[in-house]
């Protein structure tokens, strides 16, 4: 992790370096810029710097937040050479990256909507995406107007492909939308209302106004999303790192009064933000000589952020791990120990045919015991399958092992985003596994629905009832274990258990958006 963590810091230096290459080449050429350009140039270097603080804090390498801050970083950079638009070879360059820039987009969107989990016809659409942008690529360097005619078509098959998902997935997107609705309307407020006051005051100065409306959507977007990726991460625990916040309005500051200085000497635009995007450089630089220090010393990332309330934290954590001790320990003994003590005194007479014919047994017997067990503890999830399929093939393993049959009832359209897809699993395969062992069920019927903003899973068989078994304790064991993990997710659950008609439980559990992308990007 520490290693693919400096790559990523390294690579954000190589960008700062041909950022800070290709502003000292348009100096040196002799390029000039007015001072209405002051306020793009403000705007392109938050842009950078906050792609830079992503990939700063995407400490466990995920993929959506790495895609996020490619994004800042092609129309960054798309926006940049546009404002050169006299010189042919830059302009040129910019319109080059537009179908970099649109495919990075969707790319991005699909990702951030579903949390990098998989849906029906991803893939096509993706490998459409990419196909379309290679031709726009490729056509660039042949003919001009077959690139417009390529990119035009890749918007378009964009757009059409965004539609049929929305439509297909408007529950999940109204869902996200609903759930993060304070932070889309807390970045409107902050971003619009300096748009605003920026556009009332120089709105009869057309060269300081125009395109200012591309950078409002593009900004806008970018606060949105950074707000709620971060929205629930907690401060560092060193005291001398600042906050989020106070770095901001540090780093604000720094910039006005680098411009205020710069106007006051009357120093040309340009060479201020080289100025400016030099220092950046060398923060960089300082920067990654202190991770390769860290590496050397430590040989791992720093420790991640505490939680809020670090009391209740520990205690939780506490609580889970002793548990968890449990549960296993209570697993190596009644499976595991039992099982080798006997194979202990049957390799005595291992020379007997009988006897290594059963051991060969008990050895498979174990063997699919503790990978059942792995798989309890912590469920196998393909990003590359939906939900429903990720269930479904767990469902199958355990089928396949038992005999049973296993029948699942849950739409390809369910979605359940971080934290509850893999604890909503592991509940079902729970219960579907009491069934099994403690009612002997020969049918279980798994029943799993998502509507508005809560999950219902129903776990139903047709054995002798839960509680009819001979084995109540161990039955009761794995409830006592159901019943703490929908606690722990604030659900309700209802038990009807019938002897010699089964058994069927419901567990209703409230799905809340709020905090599921600092899950997502913590995980």
């Amino acid at each position: 992790m520490l290693r693919n963590y400096l790559k990523r810091e390294i690579l954000i230096l190589f960008n700062q370096f041909l950022l800070v290459a290709f502003l000292c080449g348009m100096s040196y050429g002799g390029a000039l810029l007015p001072g209405a350009n002051a306020l793009h140039f403000t705007l392109l270097t938050a842009l950078f710097w906050n792609a830079y603080s992503i990939v700063d804090r995407n400490a466990r390498g995920n993929a959506v937040l790495s895609q996020f801050a490619a994004l800042m970083v092609l129309f960054s950079w798309h926006f940049l050479l546009g404002l050169f638009d006299a010189h042919q070879a830059v302009w040129a360059l910019s319109v080059f990256l537009l179908p970099f820039c649109f495919f990075q987009l969707v790319n991005f969107a699909q990702a951030f909507l579903f949390q990098g989990s998989a849906y029906r016809g991803k893939k096509a659409f993706l490998a459409a995406l990419r196909l379309l942008c290679l031709a726009c690529a490729i056509a660039f360097f042949l003919d001009s107007r077959t690139f417009f005619l390529l990119y035009y078509a890749q918007l378009s098959f964009s757009l059409i492909g965004c539609i049929f998902l929305s439509a297909a997935h408007r529950k999940r997107i109204w869902f996200v939308l609903r759930s993060q609705k304070k932070q889309l309307l807390s970045s409107a407020l902050f971003v619009l209302l300096p748009f605003s006051g920026y556009a009332a005051l120089f709105f009869k100065q057309e060269s300081r106004v125009e395109q200012l409306g591309l950078y409002l959507i593009a900004i806008l977007a970018f606060v949105s999303i950074y707000r709620i990726f971060f929205r629930a991460v907690p401060r560092e625990e060193n005291i001398a790192v600042p906050g989020r916040r106070t770095a901001a309005v540090f780093f604000l500051l720094c910039i006005l009064s680098l411009s205020l200085a710069a106007w006051i000497a009357r120093l040309p635009v340009l060479t201020v933000f080289l100025v400016v995007h030099l220092i950046v450089l060398w923060i960089l630089l300082y920067r990654l000589i202190l991770c390769f220090d860290a590496s050397r010393s430590q040989g791992s990332i720093p420790p991640q952020k505490k939680p809020s309330d670090f009391y209740e934290g520990v205690l939780t954590s506490i609580r889970r791990e002793e548990a968890l001790r449990q549960d296993f320990s209570n697993y190596l003994h009644d499976e595991i120990l039992q099982d080798l003590l006997s194979m202990k005194n049957l390799i005595r007479k291992a020379s007997q045919p009988d006897v290594g014919r059963l051991l060969e047994e008990t050895l498979q017997k174990l063997m699919v015991s503790i990978r059942s067990q792995m798989q309890f503890y912590h469920p196998a999830f393909s990003n590359a399958l939906t939900f429903r399929e990720n269930l479904q093939a767990a469902l199958d393993s355990i089928q396949r092992e038992s005999g049973t049959v296993l029948s699942l009832d849950c739409a390809d359209t369910v979605f359940l985003i971080e934290p509850y897809a893999m604890p909503v699993c592991r509940i079902a395969k729970e219960l579907v596994q009491n069934a099994l062992k403690h009612a002997h069920a020969s049918q279980v019927i798994v029943k799993l629905q998502q509507e508005n903003d809560e999950v219902f899973l129903q776990v139903k068989d047709d054995g002798i009832g839960l509680f009819a078994s001979t084995d109540d304790l161990r039955a009761h064991r794995g409830l006592a274990s159901v019943r703490e993990q929908v606690g722990l997710l604030q659900g309700s659950i209802s038990i009807r258990a019938v002897p010699k008609k089964g058994t069927n439980i419901s567990i209703t559990i409230p799905m809340k958006g709020e905090e599921s992308y600092a899950h997502f990007i913590g995980r």
